[in-house]
């Protein structure tokens, strides 16, 4: 009994110390950026001094110290709940491992419910914008398709879809819209059905009930949903694939002890998929093969499971290359402007031009630059493009970027790139900080006016717009089926009504969701349950590809949106046969002890 309570009292301290540490560094963090948000957002420039510094890391201490008492109470709160969100009862888990028939079917029937429901739910505003929202990149898209000349600054692969959408309706109906309209509802379906399947998987590893409704409501009834379902975006299908690879992985990890299934397939599957509608999925696969690679080497006990997943990332990521260059040998493409992965140079370098330049746009130009590096940045941002800097949004300055520099260039580009960073830090990390204003800090609101232009509707940060002057002469055109609920829905969209409502605005507002990932993968590790770490690479190497991107935008965030209320529901409860890394260990510790 002694030993017993002595050992109990060792392990709580140390739970209690790992709890500290993880949760006090993200504490820091959050303090960081919301003070620097803040500050950034007030007065458009911060000062590196000494002193600032001093001060702002004084107060991140004393915010992390303040938080990390919550982060303790919070992980001791889910570690309570961890019980509660137990199996619903043990014929269920029972069936489930002996692959019932009767069971299946019952999975089968819910996932088609779900799908239902929220199909239902989505079809007023499938309606009211019929055939659907052509904002983004569908002017551009249906460009390259009545020119046939294609590149891959859009996804050949989507591209190649709408096209075909386009003519079925052509060869079926006479009309492109129609194609397009049926070309949208097959995108809700897919959508919805990826979050009916979702619920239904949760269920079938008996998940509360409670919690079950409560994301069948969400996805039902949040409008972000609604919109982005009826949007014509590469980023839909994007999101389908991203949320269908997070859960295979979750289960390829919980049934990590049998060989290869159908979640192997579908993992290796919607990697493709990934690859094929988003140019930045192949660098999140690149972040999340480097995570298999340490779970690989470290993963002691479990080294052939993690080998076979690493090999089904590594050859998703070869097969998506042939794929992608076959569409590029069938349709003839050419490769795009690389000006997009450019972004955040291009800010930095504008920022610095502004500030050091003396080009005399600011009163705080102090004329510091050395002439050399003023020459190729006049080289790179043609035509004074730098004066069209918006600390918030890279298009102004990138349209103008003449990115022969940095590729044929490279080593002049490269060092002056490195001199003004060593000159200018601060102009760096406020450029950086101020276009990634909105994924890092809660209270940002510059994310919803990038687009406003003070004429045009639809450009909130649900964009809603058409560009009808090019995409009617193409056969596109708005046929509203419910006009009332339409102009309630732009209105909404419009003013950006989601940031007047009171606490329900944070389910919305994009700063908020990197924390809730990031306070998920705190939990985990103190829990020990470094498995369940591997699956969340994915999403952090996402993230990496938005911070290196051009603006805060709700289609980019929106695979990160969806995935992780399910990420969540499946990490907090404990399954039946399952036990974390570090329950494990300490079985093999008592059975140790008990064979002396």
């Amino acid at each position: 009994m002694k030993s017993g309570k002595t050992f109990k009292t060792v392990k709580f301290k140390k739970i209690r110390k790992r709890d500290s540490v993880i949760f006090g560094i993200i504490g820091f963090l959050f303090c960081f950026f919301e003070f620097t948000g803040r500050s950034l957002a007030a007065q458009g420039n911060l000062v590196w001094t000494g002193a600032y510094e001093l001060c702002l890391l004084l107060s991140c201490l004393l915010g992390s110290i303040c938080l990390v008492v919550g982060g303790v109470f919070l992980a001791d709160m889910l570690k309570q709940l961890w019980g509660k969100f137990s199996a619903r009862n043990k014929k269920i888990d029972q069936e489930n491992a002996q692959g019932s028939r009767r069971f299946c079917e019952k999975t089968w029937q819910f996932w088609l419910l779900c799908t239902a429901l929220i199909l239902l739910c989505w079809l007023p505003c499938y309606l009211a914008y019929y055939p659907g929202i052509c904002a983004y990149d569908v002017t551009v898209q249906t460009g390259q398709i009545e020119s046939g000349a294609y590149n891959d600054h859009h996804p050949i692969a989507h591209t190649l879809l709408l096209a075909g959408s386009m003519r079925l309706g052509e060869a079926l109906f006479g009309d492109a819209n129609t194609g397009l309209g049926l070309s949208v509802a097959a995108q809700m379906s897919c959508l919805a059905g990826a979050f009916g399947w979702g619920l239904a998987l949760l269920r079938r590893r008996g998940v509360n009930g409670k919690i079950i409704l409560c994301l069948l409501l969400l996805n039902m009834f949040y409008p972000f949903h609604m919109y982005m379902s009826v949007s014509v975006s590469k980023d839909v299908f994007f999101s389908v694939f991203f949320l269908l690879q997070m859960l295979a992985l979750y289960e390829l990890i919980r049934l990590r002890e049998k060989g290869f299934g159908g979640f192997d397939v579908l993992f290796f599957v919607s990697a493709l998929g990934m690859q094929l509608f988003r140019n930045n999925g192949r660098y999140a696969m690149l972040v999340l093969l480097a995570a298999l690679v340490v779970a690989f080497v470290f993963g002691k006990g479990a080294r052939r499971f993690w080998g076979r997943v690493l090999l089904e990332c590594v050859v998703s990521l070869v097969v998506g290359s042939l794929l992608l260059s076959g569409l590029f040998k069938v349709t003839g493409a050419e490769q795009g402007d690389r000006r997009e992965m450019l972004s955040m140079p291009i800010q930095q370098l504008a920022r610095c031009m502004l500030y050091h330049g003396d080009v005399g746009v600011l009163p705080e130009d102090d004329g510091t630059m050395e002439e050399q590096d003023k020459a190729l940045i006049n080289d790179f941002l043609l035509d004074e493009s730098y004066r069209e800097y918006r600390p918030d949004i890279a298009d102004p300055v990138k349209r103008h970027t003449n990115t022969y520099v940095a590729r044929y260039r490279a080593g002049d580009f490269i060092k002056t790139y490195l001199n003004l960073l060593c000159s200018y830090p601060g102009d760096f990390v406020n450029a950086a900080l101020a276009v990634n204003a909105g994924y890092l800090y809660v209270g940002d609101e510059s994310h919803a006016h990038i687009n406003e232009n003070g004429k045009d509707r639809g450009l909130g940060y649900v964009q809603t717009r058409w560009v009808e002057a090019e995409l009617n002469p193409r056969g596109l055109y708005k046929d509203s089926k419910w006009e009332g609920l339409h102009e309630l829905l732009e209105s909404w969209a419009d003013k950006n009504a989601y940031l007047r409502l009171p606490v329900l605005k944070y389910l919305f507002v994009p700063g908020v969701f990197l924390w809730l990932y990031l306070l998920l993968f705190g939990w985990l590790a103190a829990r020990k349950k470094y498995a369940e770490c591997v699956p969340l690479a994915l999403a952090g190497g996402y993230y990496l590809t938005l911070f290196l991107g051009p603006a805060v935008q709700l289609r980019y965030l929106y695979p990160l949106m969806i995935v992780l209320p399910f990420a969540a529901a499946v990490c907090l409860r404990p399954h039946s046969g399952e036990s974390s890394d570090s329950d494990m260990e300490l079985t093999r510790q008592r059975a140790g002890m008990a064979k002396k």
